[in-house]
């Protein structure tokens, strides 16, 4: 006698799409199929599945900077984090996420979490073939230095692109530039490992006061050992083409070269040019690691870069500009830790925006660079620890910078500055205080700044 075991539509149909989705979730290239995805979306069969995390083109939420993403919804997005995994809702998300970036399409892949019963979400962000962009990356306020504001336009035709920026900067370096950059990418030379960039830039330069003076006492010491080729410069131009190779998902390569020449204000002693040139060639290197847990999460960046000006190119100046930056952030739950050290050291003799600086929006906020440096360093040291806090809306920061920076033989003296802010998105507001004997004098900054 054969025994036969019944079972009715409805109970065979979930076993079907259970026995589906973990075929497919589990599988070994980690891929969910798109189609057993849609059929989820009328059944509560993947509600026994929670997200583990959320991504856009494999960038997590929370990391992606875009500034038509609005701040609701990349709230939206980060919810799903420790949810059930619902594909009602992910489909919603995933219809905002195209009207919102304006995309071709939006495609929901789900992959093996670090656990079972867990998955990560990635939204995979389908490009248009052709595409127009208006967007302001930067636009802040500080009490210290005023404004510093960037627009841009860039439109897209397949693998090409280009890109046009117009601005005023007095943030990064010792001298506030206003003018135009534009950047021209091929994503596409022989592989889609291997990217052509060229940039043109023009900007016209203004000094602050105490840069002036610290020139013009440089220009008459008479001492051993002074720098004959410290000027100033009313406007500068700039041409690099480069050539980058993406080695694989954590590591890539740019090798290029940088054509800088700079209308002087003045004759240099070294000769009675009215302009000068500094021509080198670049390397950056950068890598990036990600490691995600079911609770914790972490993300490690290094990147070097040097550029070196040499005769050889026709330059006027001669020097090597080295810059290391490692950066290590972990999350748990709600908490982030992350610290940020960035070192820097030139030899030779450098023009002015190529020298370091501190004491701006990024690096030891609260203090005027100014009173640091005003010719800025050869040398410096930067480290910053923060921590931060997730609300609902946004997440609140506390952070602790300390540096040094110092020229030839001063080796300057290590300063310390401590803030608190809120962050948003791109959006952030902080308050800073330089840690110095007998002076609470707290900079205020805010913005929108990638």
């Amino acid at each position: 006698m054969i025994g036969v075991m019944s079972v009715n539509a409805p109970s065979a149909a979930l076993l079907a799409l259970s026995l589906g989705l973990g075929l497919t979730i589990f599988s070994g290239d980690a891929r969910a199929d798109q189609a057993l995805i849609r059929a989820l979306a009328d059944s509560n069969v993947n509600s026994q599945y929670l997200v583990e995390s959320v991504s856009i083109s494999g960038v997590e939420v929370g990391r992606f900077h875009d500034a038509k993403l609005p701040p609701t919804l990349r709230h939206r997005l980060a919810s799903l984090v420790g949810a059930p995994c619902d594909m009602t809702a992910i489909g919603d998300l995933a219809g905002k996420l195209r009207s919102t970036l304006h995309l071709q399409d939006v495609k929901e892949h789900l992959s093996r979490g670090s656990s079972p019963g867990r998955v990560r979400l990635d939204f995979e962000a389908v490009h248009k073939d052709y595409a127009f962009d208006l967007s302001v990356p930067r636009f802040l306020y500080s009490s210290n230095q005023g404004w510093t504001t960037e627009i841009n336009a860039s439109g897209r035709a397949r693998q090409h692109s280009l890109a046009v920026g117009l601005g005023s900067n007095g943030d990064d370096l010792t001298e506030r530039f206003t003018g135009f950059s534009t950047r021209y990418e091929d994503a596409h030379v022989f592989s889609d490992r291997v990217h052509f960039s060229l940039e043109v830039e023009g900007y016209h330069d203004l000094w602050n006061p105490a840069t002036r003076r610290a020139v013009g006492a440089l220009l008459n010491d008479s001492a051993p050992g002074a720098s004959n080729l410290i000027t100033l410069y009313r406007n500068r131009r700039n041409i690099a083409p480069a050539v980058t190779v993406v080695l694989s998902r954590e590591l890539s390569v740019s090798v290029g070269t940088s054509f800088e020449r700079m209308e002087m204000e003045k004759p240099s002693i070294a000769g009675d040019e009215m302009s000068m040139s500094a021509n080198a060639v670049t390397a950056d290197v950068n890598f990036s690691w990600n490691g995600e847990g079911a609770v914790v999460r972490q993300r490690f960046d290094a990147r070097y870069g040097v550029r070196i000006a040499t005769r050889q190119l026709g330059s006027d100046f001669e020097y090597s500009r080295n810059l290391v930056s490692l950066r290590y952030e972990h999350r748990s739950g709600r908490v982030t830790v992350a610290d940020h050290v960035t070192a820097g050291f030139l030899t030779g003799n450098a023009p002015l925006f190529d020298r370091f600086a501190l004491g701006n929006s990024s690096t030891l906020p609260g203090w005027n660079r100014y009173a640091l440096d005003p010719l800025g360093g050869d040398r410096m040291v930067h480290n910053s620890l923060s921590y931060g806090y997730q609300l609902p809306q946004g997440t609140a920061e506390a952070f602790y910078d300390t540096g040094i920076i110092g020229s030839g033989d001063r080796l300057g003296t290590v300063r310390h500055s401590v803030g608190v802010g809120f962050r948003q998105g791109v959006f952030n507001v902080a308050m800073a205080f330089p840690v110095d004997r007998g002076r609470i004098a707290p900079v205020f900054t805010a913005g929108m700044n990638y």
